[in-house]
């Protein structure tokens, strides 16, 4: 009797070790990757899934080394699988929100990020993050109610603070936005990106047609950054305005030199078009 027993013994373990295979390999890669080795960490999570192609941590893993690469679709592939196979995981939804982020699908990044509130309201962020691909589809609306719950979630969040009253400009509720600039400037002072609050309400002059406050503005947000190439192109809309052309051009050709046009907030208007038909 011995033998047959010895012999289902030594079968088990080595059922065990090939199940624990995944494990090992999925470990690897992530110290792989922590040590900057994407390459091998990426070998490494393709063992794991060959070993156990059930496992989702692999996938995600995998995922996260694609979009690394900014391989957006087979790193939404990778986050899917994942999902499949652990639908529950949150944190693996919002890595595949991101993702569509990143490849400009605000869509199915609201879709992914509804997910989210619907399981998990209180997740890190997550109305922020809502508004945000709500604003870059230019729904407002939406992205105001989205700010407003995540400032009654966490009041003193700078970030949508900034945004809300930005979204209350694009919805022309002026006054309410001018009152806003006064208390977020007030309560932060030494925030690191104060020159945007300051380009943004100049903007919110501009808009006004308060030109000169707009001037004022812009003038204190590039002293704050003097490289900030949204900046330059905000003050030569506004000098343009005041009839000062060649100022106007000047810094019209200083945000070109910066790379205001691969800025991912940069976008082609009506004023934008107008200073290029000035400055050829």
């Amino acid at each position: 009797m011995t033998k047959p027993i010895l012999s289902i013994l030594l079968l088990l373990l080595s059922l065990t070790a090939f199940s624990q295979k995944e494990f090992v390999f999925n470990k690897e890669g992530i110290e792989y990757a922590k040590n900057g080795r994407f390459q091998i960490a990426f070998e490494s999570f393709n063992n794991a899934i060959k070993a156990n192609p059930n496992f989702s941590n692999a996938y995600t893993n995998r995922g996260n080394i694609y979009r690394m690469q900014k391989k957006y679709g087979l790193a939404i592939k990778d986050y899917s699988k994942s999902l499949e196979l652990n639908p529950q995981n949150m944190d693996v939804v919002y890595s595949r929100a991101k993702t569509y982020c990143e490849k400009k699908d605000f869509q199915n990044a609201i879709k992914d990020y509804s997910i989210i509130i619907d399981q998990n309201p209180s997740f890190k962020d997550i109305y922020f993050e809502r508004a945000y691909a709500n604003i870059r589809l230019e729904n407002y609306s939406a992205a105001k109610i989205d700010l407003e719950s995540q400032l009654a979630l966490t009041p003193t969040d700078f970030k949508s603070l900034a945004n809300v009253i930005n979204v209350k400009t694009k919805l022309k509720l002026f006054e309410e936005a001018l009152a806003d600039y006064e208390t977020i400037l007030t309560a932060y002072p030494d925030q690191p990106n104060l020159h945007i609050v300051y380009s943004n309400r100049a903007n919110l002059f501009k808009d006004m047609d308060q030109l000169p406050k707009a001037l004022e503005n812009i003038e204190t947000a590039l002293t704050l950054n003097n490289d900030y190439d949204i900046g330059f192109l905000n003050r030569a809309e506004i000098n343009l305005k005041l009839g000062n052309k060649e100022q106007a051009c000047a810094d019209f050709n200083v945000a070109l030199n910066l790379g205001v046009e691969k800025n991912e907030h940069f976008k082609v208007d009506e004023d934008y078009t107008l200073l290029k038909k000035n400055c050829k």
